[in-house]
């Protein structure tokens, strides 16, 4: 009996311990690429040099087959299950004929009409129901009138950052309009925030404002809580440094703003497409990049928990997607952890080998021009 009594107590013991080592979250960033540098198009002195830009930009897109690309990107969720899964760049293109349509003409037109359609929508049937999208920020929507090989057309842009979960998780999205504070979402988008710092862009028709976003659910993983966070912020520019400081100024408002919102009994985790790596050097001489920030507001960069030394290059395969072996250079999307982590096991970067590449084998495209990471924190 004493034996038995003994058996008994530690199992009970053991029981206590369970929670705490049965606290991980599996979760993925995967940036799904629109299918072309937009770049000329900021470029183009005339409107008429706008039209040819962009319908270039609809061609590689169209080129970059938008709707394999979809599938291939789903399956690196599919393969991985994560909980909670975070994705940048989820672009949704749509054509309107301005004139009764013609066959081969305007939204037709055989070299762009396939880069027309939604990405979240196309995601989520590939996913069969098994993710939701659970909360969403809407950082672009533009609608450019066009020639089409000689068709007068509309084309409306939407670019997102989308928040999934699995279907066996509990989450929610977080209203950051609801609280009181200083510079807290003060451009309040969908179920997100665009940041209040905002890039402008030259075009022939006037500026056109480059939004970036943040978005959060709280989230039930298991039993144990978590705010989970997903932004894309601006991009670098290492030929002009002055660029990057938008960058950091998004980053210090999404920190201000986690560091004034999230509750203490909710464990942070903020992915995403930070455009910052851990070896680019303070922005002028003096001012902290993104990633510089986050660890320096007591983050912990997921990767570097990662056994082995593995760089984790993420960015960025050519625009045409077609280099045959991968030419990934930095490492810019990143897994963010306030509370320290025990571990971190099956940290990742996925789709990235030939093998992830979409059909046929050996001459397919890759899914992205990022590689996405995928990692199970351990609390």
């Amino acid at each position: 009996m004493k034996g038995f009594l003994g058996l008994s107590l530690s199992i009970a013991l053991m029981s206590l311990v369970q929670p705490g080592m049965g606290a991980d979250l599996k979760v993925i960033t995967q940036n799904q690429y629109l299918g072309a540098d937009v770049a000329p198009l900021f470029a183009a002195p005339t409107p008429a040099a706008f039209n040819e830009a962009a319908v270039a930009a609809l061609q590689q897109i169209a080129a970059n087959q938008p709707a394999e690309r979809i599938k291939a990107l789903a399956d690196e969720i599919v393969k991985g299950e994560p909980a909670l899964v975070g994705l940048q760049e989820v672009f949704r293109f749509q054509c309107t004929d301005l004139a009764p349509p013609v066959a081969g003409q305007g939204c037709d037109d055989p070299s762009t009409r396939d880069a027309f359609g939604d990405h979240l929508q196309g995601t989520l049937s590939a996913l069969n129901g098994v993710y939701v999208a659970t909360a969403i920020v809407t950082n672009l929507s533009l609608v450019v009138p066009l020639f089409i090989n000689g068709a007068a057309v509309q084309v409306e842009v939407v670019d997102r950052d989308v928040i999934l979960a699995r279907g066996d998780v509990t989450a929610g999205p977080v209203d950051f309009t609801a609280f009181q504070g200083v510079g807290i979402c003060l451009k309040p988008s969908d179920q997100g925030c665009n940041y209040s710092v905002v890039l402008p862009a030259p075009s022939p028709f006037g500026s056109i404002l480059i939004e970036r976003g943040f978005v959060a659910v709280d989230a039930t993983v298991d039993g144990n809580a978590y705010r989970f966070v997903n932004t894309h912020l601006e991009q670098k520019d290492p030929t002009n440094p002055f660029l990057s400081l938008f960058q950091a100024a998004q980053a210090m408002e999404l920190i201000q703003v986690l560091q004034g919102t999230t509750p203490a009994d909710r464990s942070l985790i903020v992915v995403g497409d930070i455009n910052s790596s851990p070896v680019d050097p303070l922005i002028l001489g003096s001012v902290p990049t993104p990633y510089q920030q986050f660890l320096g507001a007591g983050f912990t960069d997921a990767w570097t928990l990662r056994p082995g030394k593995l760089p984790g290059l993420t960015c960025c395969q050519l625009e045409d997607l077609s280099n045959h072996k991968s030419v990934l250079y930095e490492r810019i999307d990143m897994i963010f952890s306030l509370d320290p982590s025990e571990k971190v096991k099956q940290a990742r970067v996925v789709g990235a080998t030939v093998s992830d590449k979409t059909p046929p084998p050996g001459r397919g495209l890759w899914p992205s021009d990022h590689g996405a990471v995928t990692a199970e924190l351990q609390f």
